[in-house]
Parts: C-alpha cells; structure tokens; sequence
C-alpha cells in the first residue's frame, strides 16, 4: 500500500555543475519510449498486488531532472497511467518540477487542464553571474516570466527553490534573491546551502582549490536570513529548508518525512514500500530495456530493520519542525529516550535538541548543525 508516487524524468538540456542527481543530457529523443516504459512499469507493480492506500494517492510528483522538457502529452499520459493505475485522492497533489527555461504557455495550461495542479521552479539565485557559474541553462529574465506563465495558466500552488552559499556570493546578495523570490508571492519556498558532491564539475574544482565558497560562518548567517525574511513574508518554517503560507505544505515532502510508504518509478527512482528500500537501474536505455523486456527494473534493495529503520524514522521526523511524537513513538515502538537518549547526549548537552509537549524538536542552532545530530542518531 502507498501514498504517494514518485515519477524520476532524467532528461537535461544541460547538467549543472552543482547536481549528482541521476541525469543526463542529450537524450530527449529516448522520451518517448522512456514514458512508455514508466507507464509500463505502473502497470507492472500494480499487477503485483500493489494498491494505494485507502482514498488514492495523496501525490504524485514528477522529479528529475527536467520533467518539463518533456512534451505536455507525454506527461499527462503518465499522470493518467497513475489515475487509472491507483486511483487519486480528491485533494492529490500532483506536482511537476520545472526549469524556467523550458516555460511554455501552451504547455503550462495543458497540463492545468489535464490535472496537474502545482510547479516547483528552480530559481536559485536573483543574478545572472551565479546561475552561469552554477551551470544553469536560464537566466533571471527566464524566472520571471516562466513563473508568470505558470500563474496565468491557472497554477495557484507554486512552489520555488533558492541556493545560498554559493561561489563568491555575498550576503546583500543572498538578501537580494530572497526578496526578490518572495516579490513572485509563492504558497511555499525551498533554500538549500550548496553542498559540493563527488563525481561533479564542483567536486573537481574544490579539489583544485578554484572554488572559493562562503565560510561557515557566512553560510550560518545566510541560513538564519533566509528564515527571518521568508517568515516575515508569512510563509513559516516547517521543516529544515522548507516553507510554506498555511496549508500549503508539499504533500510530497511530508509523506518522505513521516516515513510513509511511496512508489518510485523512472531510471535511478527510489522506494520505500513494505519496509523495502529500492532503487530502479539508472541508466535511461538500460531502464527501458528491462521493463519493455519484462524484467523487474529494481538495481539494488535493502530492508530496514531493528534500531536501523526506527532511527532513520526519528531522524526523518525531526527534520521537521514539530519534531517526533514521543507518546506516539512510544505507543507504537517504546520509550525513544531510552532506546536513543545516549546517543543524542551531546545533543542535548550542545542545545541542538529539547523536549517540549511532548515533542523532540531540533532547536534554532540544532536546525543549523542537523547533521552532526542525525549522525549520532544513525
């Protein structure tokens, strides 16, 4: 049983240099077959027993990637492929991760029409120079007038991304795009601290030491700004680096931070179901072959067990502000605190947690060191 569906589209106009997400670029023409195959992969986990959870999925949320660079019809081939399949609930959030570059009107109001009711847009920052230096493919000007498009189309929940700590990016600048985002009027917002991963063109240059990022402490002060100007714009804090007006918390991410069950389908998708953690073949061509061929797509899985699965469930439920229910945990699983308070003692003894109502939350400064935290739970 789940309650949610992830659709993975790993196509690019171009990889950032930022990004180790499964993407590729160059392979549009594979789209197609590719949406055939995920279709057919639906179908294929269905016919195996799976069901969604009583009422229809509460998301489905199209990842990648670029899933906007694909055509409007494939896309909602796909959406109805997850109706028919499972069934949506009334209130299903169905979301679709878009590239300001790739913004087309036609494109946005067909997708409105055929069910799709929520963008994420990738902004990332309020100035040309740092979207080239991140290796994005839009600039500013593209932002504004795909987020434009999006509200003229019918979207009225839209949700964007921003980047902070990024090469040679100051803090009047890191304000600028703040304010500049919140100007667009989003029901939720997202800002992450760049984060140099192996295997990409900014892992290389650190390396070399041609990637001359903010200092900790500047990331720190970054971090802190971002919150108190997007909660002065009324959107409130509800988990680590998310944000949103009242009600209009992305059902995707919540259904990822309380552990509930969701399918992941597409090239290198991940799923949690039955207490199965799964993860498709990455390679797009790959992907196809075996799903058109009748094989199972899985790559690589592992059931979480024990203390194992009980402290990633902790440490997803703290990511979110309301922290986890310990008469809840205990209920279900036991005294949390006797089972994890060792571990979490330095915590504590540093202010990054506290106990309040019956809540373990992380603290304004536990937000900022989370994973110091959550490796002394793990």
């Amino acid at each position: 049983m789940v309650h949610g569906l992830y659709i993975h589209i790993p196509f690019c106009e171009r990889r950032c240099h930022y990004c180790d997400f499964n993407t590729y670029e160059g392979m549009t023409d594979l789209a197609p077959d590719y949406a055939a195959a995920v279709s057919a992969d639906i179908a294929a986990r269905a016919g195996e027993g799976l069901r969604a959870a009583p009422g229809g999925l509460r998301s489905v949320y199209f990842g990648g990637g670029t899933p906007s660079l694909l055509e409007a019809g494939l896309l909602l081939d796909l959406l109805d492929s997850a109706r028919e399949t499972f069934g949506l609930a009334p209130d299903a959030e169905v979301t679709l991760e878009a590239n300001p570059s790739t913004a087309d009107a036609g494109k946005f109001r067909a997708l409105r029409r055929g069910g799709f009711n929520r963008i994420s847009m990738g902004f990332q920052a309020a100035q040309d120079r740092h979207l080239e230096a991140l290796g994005r493919v839009h600039r500013v000007a593209d932002s504004e007038r795909a987020w434009d498009l999006a509200r003229q189309a019918g979207f009225e929940d839209m949700s964007l991304d921003l980047m902070f700590g990024l090469p040679k990016q100051s803090l009047p600048e890191w304000e600028a795009s703040l304010d500049w985002a919140l100007e667009r009027g989003p029901e939720h917002l997202s800002f992450y601290g760049l984060t140099v991963e192996r295997g990409t063109r900014f892992h290389a240059l650190a390396a070399r030491g041609e990637l001359p990022l903010p200092g900790e402490g500047e990331q720190a002060g970054m971090y802190e700004e971002g919150i108190r100007r997007v909660e002065g714009a009324g959107l409130a804090q509800y988990e680590i680096s998310n944000f949103a007006l009242p009600g209009r918390e992305a059902v995707h991410n919540r259904l990822y931070w309380e552990n509930l069950p969701t399918l992941g389908v597409g090239a290198g998708a991940w799923s949690f179901v039955d207490g199965v953690r799964s993860g498709r073949l990455r390679g797009p061509a790959a992907y196809i072959a075996a799903v058109t061929s009748g094989r199972d797509p899985v790559a690589e899985s592992e059931r979480l067990e024990g203390r194992e699965a009980r402290a990633e469930e902790a440490t997803l439920a703290l990511r979110m502000n309301r922290g986890l229910d310990l008469g809840r945990w205990a209920a279900a699983r036991g005294d949390f605190l006797v089972e994890f308070g060792a571990a979490l003692a330095p915590a504590f003894r540093a202010g990054c947690l506290e106990r309040e109502g019956g809540f373990l939350r992380l603290t304004p400064r536990g937000r900022l060191l989370s994973n110091e935290v959550f490796l002394a739970l793990l």
